[in-house]
């Protein structure tokens, strides 16, 4: 967040499925228009969180164990986005860690043995590590700028107050030479051609997330100047009399906790909010065609010499986190056809995060940042999986009504999702029935429909089966809900359900619907 913050062969391993693949299937998920597809034909929701650890000290390895990923599963979890980090990766120019990769290689059988879903995501914050995480020191290019000792009032104004991490971004873009001569976007071209070579074969990994949260660069001072006059003007067209707002008054007051909250208040008016999208628009969507799709391009052109089996998956600048339309497109086979293997992986986040003001939120900024990104996957025809979304700390009680609207988001437009982040104490939260709810894991056919009423403990999910997939459907239903068989009802009843404890948390069940042989549509209800 900056200013005011997809026919076929994708990875699943055998290993991981619950049920051996038909004969001949190949053993990867794949994706089919909207939807990824496991070897069986069925369609799999991917859910779960992210797994990343910034911390150079620690060699940016996750502090993790088997409890971790046995508990992940048995909170329904099927996916896990699991960080690289390039400094990490390639401490020195050209030169790969062995014993980093082995660590990677562990984490992701570790991940496997439990049966979760991997995507790589190259992680960055403040494009370096030097200034958060991310890019190694001989890869960030700075032409002697400075970084300021003091950035802002939240972390990501860095981006609007560094000259440092600016110039490092736009040389990135550039693709400027680094000390070997060879451009800087060649190399981390390069460094996801060695993960691509490394994992090509892998099942467990489904994809590649190719660069955490773009950023635009010195681009942020232009974007955000319209933003800011944008901004004055509607508060103060709205406030007239009262009120004479100037672009340098609400930088003032936005670069503060204080202010910065008392605004958050005023955008929570649409009218207001979407004059300031509107006006960040060209300059993002600009860049995003310009410069960081023709980047994906490259980096795909990279990995497909290695690797046909895995999904690349395309995320947004920074801006659309907020509800900036996107300027995304898909990237291309030599012979300009939309590679087979794409998802849409923007981020969601309400402008309330990363503050002390998470309760702020609201619910009409966070539709329309879901809704537009639901409006890209369509248009795009690729799978939508929201890479990060929520960020709630501890998870205050308070914050628990935004927790729900977000997930119920996340169904009404059947979106794959994974959580920022996982912590070992995310039972705790009082958002915790989010992180672990009722998920259609894999449908035998098309997911019409599903919902959770939190508040009432119930559930419907509504999907057509396909006469050709001889698999069933399988629903993750947790014990707080699942009190016994009696309290599930499918129709049409067809061959009914059995119940399948799930590994690692006694209760939690998933609902094994047996398939009907028929184009029909069949609803899933726990009352």
């Amino acid at each position: 967040m900056i200013v005011m913050r997809s026919i076929r062969y994708v990875a699943a391993a055998v290993a991981i499925l619950l049920l051996a693949p038909v004969a001949g299937a190949a053993p990867f998920v794949s994706v089919r228009g909207q939807q990824f597809i496991d070897p069986e034909g069925r369609q799999v929701m991917m859910h779960g969180a992210s797994l990343i650890n910034k911390s150079r000290a620690d060699n940016y390895q996750p502090k993790v164990t088997d409890v971790d990923f046995a508990q992940m599963r048995g909170w329904g979890w099927n996916c896990i986005r699991l960080g690289i980090l390039w400094d990490g990766l390639e401490p020195q120019i050209g030169a790969f860690d062995e014993e980093y990769l082995k660590k990677l290689d562990g984490l992701i059988a570790r991940a496997k043995a439990h049966d979760l879903y991997v995507f790589l995501d190259m992680h960055q914050d403040l494009y370096s590590y030097k200034y958060s995480d991310g890019a190694p020191e001989w890869a960030t290019l700075i032409d002697d700028q400075v970084h300021p000792a003091v950035t802002g009032a939240v972390w990501d104004d860095a981006y609007l107050t560094s000259p440092a991490i600016q110039r490092a971004f736009d040389n990135f873009w550039a693709n400027k030479a680094c000390s070997d001569g060879v451009g800087v976007q060649d190399h981390f071209a390069a460094a996801w051609k060695k993960v691509a070579e490394r994992y090509k074969d892998e099942p467990a990994v489904i994809g590649y997330d190719l660069f955490n949260e773009p950023n635009v660069g010195n681009g942020n001072l232009q974007a955000m100047a319209a933003i800011l006059e944008a901004a004055a003007q509607a508060i103060s067209e709205k406030d007239a009399p009262a009120a004479a707002l100037t672009p340098v008054d609400v930088l003032t007051q936005w670069m503060t906790e204080e202010g910065r909250a008392k605004l958050m208040r005023r955008l929570g008016e649409m009218d207001i909010y979407n004059k300031i999208l509107d006006a960040g628009g060209p300059a993002y969507s600009a860049f995003e065609r310009t410069q960081l799709v023709p980047m994906f391009q490259r980096v795909r052109d990279a990995i497909r010499t290695v690797d046909t089996h895995h999904s690349i998956f395309l995320e947004t600048s920074m801006s659309a986190n907020m509800g900036i339309p996107s300027g995304v497109a898909p990237v291309v086979d030599a012979a300009g056809r939309p590679d087979a293997l794409q998802v849409f992986a923007p981020h969601a986040y309400d402008i309330v995060v990363d503050t002390k003001d998470l309760a702020l939120a609201s619910d009409e900024r966070l539709e329309l940042i879901y809704r537009r990104h639901a409006e890209m996957g369509k248009k795009m025809n690729m799978p939508v999986l929201i890479g990060e979304w929520g960020a709630f700390g501890g998870g205050n009680p308070d914050i628990l009504p935004t927790a729900r609207f977000n997930i119920s988001m996340v169904e009404k437009y059947l979106l794959n999702e994974t959580y920022w982040d996982y912590g070992g104490n995310m039972e705790h939260s009082a958002c915790f029935e989010v992180f672990q709810r009722p998920i259609p894991i894999r449908i035998n056919g098309l997911l019409l429909n599903y919902k959770t009423d939190f508040a009432k403990g119930k559930f419907t999910c509504t999907w057509k089966e396909d006469p050709e997939v001889k698999a069933p459907t399988k629903i993750y239903l947790p014990k707080r809900l699942f009190a016994s068989p009696d309290a599930v009802q499918i129709s049409p009843p067809g061959g009914g359900f059995t119940v399948e404890s799930v590994p690692g948390d006694a209760g939690n069940v998933y609902a094994v619907v047996a398939a009907a042989g028929q184009a029909v549509a069949r609803t899933l209800t726990v009352n």
